[in-house]
């Protein structure tokens, strides 16, 4: 029991410290890890970070790659090919495929998920890979110094165009199989004008809220406040949040702790309309307590 209290302790501090921090220092695979033992408080960390360290390894393993192609040669390798990891097609309804933890047992699940999975290990290697959200569909972006590709997380890697599998890096049985993986998996076709970029903690918030909306959806209000707060320590300055977090904490009675969030709220709001709106719903809430 004191471990686990210790290990629940250890996880909040990660998301609380990576509130702090600016975008590019948060380590996007310890905060997911984080946020896994939020929604699962049982878990254990340990052997999950020793996965995400042996992922590393393995695209270390595979030598020096400098340009886009090497590079997602060896992603594919990696987390494709020798790792098994797939897109979950059930994902939308199936709890496991939010959840780090149960990913990585399962090697399957959301783009979102996977996606988090290779933006971590990318960014262990040094190599500039972005979230990119297409209509709602969440992608990648690879860039190098021979430019950039646009890669599916949830499609084994695949970039918005078949492309001929170079198995310069791979042995036969790892090709076919690839290749195969691959001629199943259909390519998306998109306007770069629909591409936008997103920060690590805007992946992170995604995935979340993907989170939240089930739990809401299973009316689970007290579980999709716990998820909110979990959202709040690495992103503290999200009004939205702080606001949703004052409304359902009002739903359930929780009467104080609804006027401390819309307050948060009330500070760091700098439109006049949602600020009046807010200090109405501050109003109606303290002359329930009376």
């Amino acid at each position: 029991m004191l471990a686990l209290m210790t290990q629940q302790k250890e996880s909040l501090n990660i998301l609380r410290h990576a509130g702090e921090l600016g975008d590019e220092a948060i380590n996007l695979g310890e905060a997911a890890l984080a946020l896994a033992i939020v929604e699962k408080p049982d878990a254990q960390m340990g052997s999950y970070r020793e996965h995400l360290a042996v992922l590393v390894e393995q695209l270390r393993e595979g030598g020096t790659a400098t340009c886009t192609e090497e590079q997602l040669r060896l992603l594919r390798r990696v987390l494709v090919v020798q790792q098994k990891y797939q897109g979950d097609d059930n994902h939308l309804e199936d709890p496991r495929s939010t959840n780090i933890m149960d990913v990585i047992d399962r090697r399957r699940g959301s783009p979102l998920t996977l996606g988090v999975l290779y933006l971590h290990v990318a960014a262990e290697m040094g190599w500039a890979m972005t979230g990119i959200d297409l209509a709602g569909h969440f992608l990648l972006r690879l860039s190098a110094r021979d430019g950039s590709v646009i890669i599916d997380p949830f499609r084994a890697g695949q970039t918005c165009q078949i492309e001929e599998v170079d198995s310069s890096l791979l042995d036969e049985e790892e090709e076919d199989e690839l290749v195969e993986i691959l001629e199943e998996s259909s390519p998306i076709s998109f306007s770069a004008d629909l591409l936008r970029p997103l920060s690590r903690r805007d992946v992170l918030l995604r995935l979340q809220h993907q989170v939240k909306r089930r739990q809401l959806g299973q009316d689970r209000s007290d579980a999709a406040i716990k998820t909110l707060q979990g959202m709040i320590l690495f992103a503290p300055r999200k009004q939205d949040l702080w606001r949703e977090l004052g409304y359902l904490q009002a739903e359930r009675g929780h009467i104080r702790a609804a006027i401390t969030a819309l307050e948060v709220v009330r500070d760091l709001a700098s439109d006049p309309l949602p600020l009046r709106q807010t200090d109405g719903m501050i109003r109606e809430l303290r002359w329930r307590l009376n």
